[in-house]
């Protein structure tokens, strides 16, 4: 291992981004919840949630990238 290396290690492209979930849910009822994932740009975000949530009627917001 060089130096440089253990001084200056790699940049993730992961980002941190805050998404907004309408989830609907029994007797007309509805949940918004903010949820945050780590993905590489806003559209994998968003596929991100829709695969952890996995209900056909999930709404999702627009995810913004929060600066660490």
């Amino acid at each position: 291992m060089r130096l440089n290396e253990i001084t200056s290690p790699k940049k993730s492209k992961l980002k941190n981004y805050l998404v907004k979930v309408k989830i609907p849910g029994p007797y007309g009822a509805t949940n918004i919840t903010d949820t945050m994932v780590m993905a590489m740009n806003p559209e994998m975000a968003r596929r991100l949630i829709r695969v952890q949530y996995n209900v056909p009627h999930v709404i999702i917001g627009q995810p913004r990238e929060i600066k660490v």
